[in-house]
């Protein structure tokens, strides 16, 4: 029976477990490791749990009671300390060792801590994990929170807070939030909206020291042109970092992630990655749809299919409540291409397609976000959108039956 260990108990590696698992045609001694406490949660709803939209039960993604009963060895809190590829066997914290005939790196990544002096303090966190929330989760009412990163994490942090009575002020280098997924039109709606809620922002913005009082907390950050602002807690969330430490001990060939192939395997044809700690044709992946493909890829080939890993374009969508919002491939139209625009400020709705070719290329929906799903459609599938050009920007309704 051939032996799979997997290294790291997130959504990736406990969603590759699961499939494994639940594989009839082969079968597999599986072996997951993970160093948090928990394994096998959404982390995709930790936003949520922090807004306490959902509760602890509502955080799982997979059924470990069931994986346990399908022969998945399940170690939480047990982190892989050393790789030995030569042998074929991973060392444990614990000390444990555990041969493999094929490893799997899901390691996923880690938030990415700014170098801003004075950073290194026990008030200063990323926000990745369950034990973040419950941090979040327990702080004295009222505390003044600076969150740095307008991006998607930071923003769902942000209203998280707030929602649990914080004071909260979002820094952002950028002159507008989201700036990889909106234009700045769109981003106004949004900051609109989040300021209604009670977030506060600074952009063009970004603290350039963190002031420690006595006890060598951080309670007061410098920014701008030397303006002071107190400050209780500090949350980085200015994009992440692929974990790749492990792999780098394995003699892995490395670059920002681990570098893999179509079928996920790395310089060693032994040992795969999926998920945020690999990369794959220069890019590296965060959001949810790239890495179930990368699930699915691997499945397959551990199971002894033939399956190829190639990168599409990938919607994204700002999980707070109250909020709708769509972003998909281009949105910043270049010379060639041509901008269909709508906006009703008082309804809070806004469109940008971005059309080249008579192809489209990329969308920005806030507001009603109805036709995102369509429009993703269009551009998967390279649709001819030439004959429905004047009519496109009012969706799918209008334009299903003339789309050629």
């Amino acid at each position: 029976m051939m032996r799979v260990v997997i290294i790291g108990a997130g959504m990736a590696g406990s969603k590759l477990a699961e499939e494994l698992a639940h594989n009839a045609t082969v079968k597999l001694a599986i072996t997951l490791i993970g160093e948090e406490p928990k394994v096998g949660y959404n982390r995709i709803m930790l936003s949520s749990l922090l807004a306490q939209e959902i509760g602890d039960e509502d955080m799982s993604l997979v059924d470990l009671q069931k994986m346990g009963q399908t022969g998945v060895d399940i170690l939480a809190e047990d982190p892989v300390v050393r790789i030995s590829s030569e042998q074929k066997q991973v060392t444990l914290s614990s000390g444990r060792v555990i041969d493999y005939d094929k490893l799997v790196f899901a390691t996923g990544s880690k938030a990415n801590m700014l170098p801003i002096e004075g950073a290194m303090a026990s008030n200063v966190m990323g926000f990745r994990t369950w034990q973040d929330v419950d941090r979040m989760a327990d702080l004295p009412v009222a505390q003044k929170v600076a969150v740095i990163g307008g991006g998607l994490l930071g923003l769902e942090a942000a209203v998280g807070l707030v929602k649990r009575g914080h004071q909260v002020t979002v820094f952002h280098r950028s002159g507008h939030l989201l700036n990889r997924q909106l234009d700045a039109s769109a981003a106004s709606l949004l900051q609109c909206r989040l300021e209604t809620m009670g977030v506060e922002f600074c952009l063009s913005d970004s603290p350039t020291q963190f002031i420690h009082d006595a006890s060598g907390t951080v309670c007061q950050l410098l920014h701008g042109d030397g303006q002071q602002k107190p400050v209780d807690l500090v949350i980085m969330a200015a994009g992440i970092v692929p974990e790749t430490q492990l792999a780098k001990q394995a003699g892995l060939v490395v670059k920002k992630a681990i570098l893999v192939d179509a079928q996920m395997t790395t310089s060693d044809t032994d040992i795969y990655a999926l998920g945020e700690c690999c990369e794959f044709e220069q890019q590296t992946f965060g959001l949810l749809a790239p890495i179930w493909s990368q699930i699915s890829v691997l499945t397959q080939v551990l199971t002894g299919s033939a399956a190829n890993f190639a990168i599409v374009p990938t919607p994204t969508k700002l999980k707070v409540s109250g909020i709708n919002l769509f972003s998909v491939g281009k949105i910043q139209p270049d010379t060639n291409d041509a901008c269909l625009i709508f906006e009703d400020v008082s309804a809070n709705h806004y469109r940008k397609l971005v059309v080249n070719d008579g192809l489209l290329v990329g969308a920005i929906l806030y507001g009603n976000v109805a036709d995102g799903s369509w429009y993703f459609q269009l551009i998967q599938n390279k649709t001819k959108v030439t004959d429905i050009l004047d009519r496109l920007i009012f969706g799918e309704a209008y334009c299903s039956s003339q789309v050629a």
